[in-house]
């Protein structure tokens, strides 16, 4: 039984420690909260969890097998690394850090610790991803041409809050994993250009437009807002028909179209849309792998070097 220990009290974090209460192969055994009226709320709700209130405690606790990161995004790389240091496995919340060579730092740790480390993209484990490979593999709607997704949301101006925050907020740094990723599942070619527009709101980037083209001559595109509302949707185009899927990060189903007609596949989450990739931390760590083979170390490394190339290219509009 994998013991978890949790660092950061916020929404995701509660909706992880649900996820895993379905789990057999792990349970929820510490976790570690700064914020006191948080660690009070929750020692009320689960009285027999471990409580610490600094994040090293609970990583000098030798009965953790692992530990999720659910802090602000400019936080995760200090935590993770302390962990994969104490030699426990970590899955980390996208995007596991703010730079490139943060990320690397922390795949080279992994190894060197034989420790397993995974970026939370948990697109990569949603049953219905999968089913969509396979009718790609078929060859249904021919050799893939292009993929666009969309994940616009709209959130009211908060003081202090990490998405407003100059150095770690904007769209790009919170949604933007999980279009590349996505992409990247799809589009397996080394990148070859780049265009980007984007809106600045409140110092950050509020909405951006990002156009993809690969050496192999596929193209992708990503929108990405927090000031308006769209389908969260992604189209697959091939050469003999197309496939979409919304919402994409997190599908159930998806529709295929070819020529007029169309049909839709269909696959449920095993619980919720959290459970399949705890259960593949589980897996992996039953099957003494330092990376999933869903996620792996490079796949990480793929989308923080194309968000680093969006990130210059905005800085040099």
């Amino acid at each position: 039984m994998i013991r978890w220990g949790i660092i950061g009290l916020g929404n995701i974090a509660m909706r992880f420690i649900n996820s895993l209460a379905n789990s057999s192969q792990g349970h929820l055994y510490a976790v570690a909260s700064l914020t006191p009226s948080k660690r009070e709320s929750f020692h009320q709700q689960y009285p027999g969890i471990h409580m610490y209130e600094s994040y090293e405690k609970l990583l000098d606790d030798e009965s953790i097998d692992a530990v999720y990161i659910a802090t602000r995004h400019a936080d995760h790389y200090q935590w993770a690394k302390a962990a994969l240091e104490k030699h426990k496995a970590v899955l980390c919340e996208k995007p596991a850090t703010l730079s490139y060579q943060q990320t690397a730092h922390l795949c080279q740790l992994a190894k060197q610790n034989q420790t397993f480390f995974l970026e939370a993209m948990k697109t990569r484990f949603v049953p219905l991803v999968a089913e969509i490979k396979k009718v790609i593999e078929s060859g249904e709607i021919g050799d893939v041409l292009r993929v666009e997704t969309s994940f616009c949301y709209d959130v009211d101006y908060r003081e202090g809050h990490y998405l407003f925050d100059l150095q770690q907020g904007g769209i790009l740094y919170d949604v933007g994993t999980y279009n590349l990723a996505t992409i990247l599942d799809y589009i397996h070619s080394p990148l070859q250009s780049i265009q980007t527009k984007w809106e600045k709101k409140f110092g950050v980037d509020a909405y951006d437009w990002v156009e993809l083209t690969f050496e192999s001559g596929q193209t992708a595109l990503l929108e990405m807002a927090m000031d308006r509302q769209k389908d969260k949707q992604m189209t697959i185009y091939g050469t003999l028909g197309k496939i979409q899927a919304t919402p994409f990060y997190r599908p159930e189903s998806a529709a295929i179209i070819v020529n007029d007609s169309t049909r839709t596949i269909h696959k449920s989450y095993i619980y919720d849309d959290f459970f399949t990739e705890i259960e593949e931390v589980h897996d992996c760590l039953k099957n003494h792998l330092i990376e999933s083979p869903k996620m792996t170390f490079q796949d990480s490394l793929n989308c923080m070097a194309i968000m680093e190339k969006i990130k210059e290219s905005m800085n040099h509009d």
